[in-house]
């Protein structure tokens, strides 16, 4: 990671730029109809903030960021990712291994697309849909398990792994990028909710669809930074 830029350094500059923005609309005791701003300088807010701030890490999606990075981890540590973007620069082995993960790939995938149009729609909610399903709600982590079960396969049948120590390898190579990513979705969480918590989104007339798709973009940003970034990750 670049050490000019750090997405956390730049959430920060917006979370104290909302504060201030708080402050200035408490002073002035800013209001749109029935909406006043809250301030976080001051009693009230101080209150909030401390009593909110440790809990922030169960509001950001970290679990999710981790699975990701741990797919970034293992897809490149095994070579599947270069397998798959330059197939024809592969060894008659490393083709091999590749034509045995699309299998393993395809298998998975097969009984993932069972879970979701088979009789039993278990993959699906109770209702048959999307809404409030296993499928919407995991579906990262049945992400992972397509790419990282195939990552697997490959990087043995490859030798790119020769033991099961080669394999944490692989995940623990991610270590610090993921942690970077942590920290600025634990910056990212304070400043959503505190933006919350001063009513800008209200009085900005910041619907809550669009205040879900802030968020998003919030969180996940940055996250092309850190799974492009590995090889930089000592200047994170």
């Amino acid at each position: 990671m670049n050490r000019r830029f750090h997405p956390a350094l730049l959430y920060l500059a917006l979370l104290l730029l909302v504060m201030l923005v708080s402050w200035i609309g408490g002073i002035v005791e800013l209001r749109q109809a029935q909406m006043t701003l809250n301030s976080v300088i001051g009693a009230q807010g101080i209150r909030w903030l401390v009593r909110n701030a440790a809990g922030l890490a169960g509001v950001a999606p970290m679990g999710n960021a981790v699975l990701i990075m741990l797919m970034a981890g293992i897809g490149k540590g095994s070579g599947f990712f270069r397998a798959l973007s330059t197939p024809k620069d592969l060894s008659p082995k490393e083709h091999n291994a590749l034509i045995v993960s699309a299998v393993v790939m395809a298998l998975i995938l097969s009984v993932f697309l069972f879970g979701i149009f088979g009789p039993s729609h278990l993959l699906l909610g109770v209702t048959g849909t999307l809404k409030g399903s296993p499928l919407a709600d995991g579906a990262v982590f049945l992400l992972a398990i397509l790419l990282v079960v195939p990552s697997v396969v490959y990087g043995f049948s490859a030798d790119t792994f020769r033991c099961a120590a080669d394999c944490i390898r692989a995940f623990l190579s991610v270590a610090v990028p993921t942690a970077g990513l942590l920290l600025t979705m634990l910056v990212a969480a304070q400043l959503i909710e505190t933006f919350k918590y001063t009513n800008l989104d209200v009085l900005l007339g910041m619907s809550d669809k669009v205040m879900r798709a802030v968020e998003f973009v919030i969180y996940w940003l940055p996250l092309p930074f850190y799974a492009v970034g590995q090889k930089s990750s000592r200047h994170i």
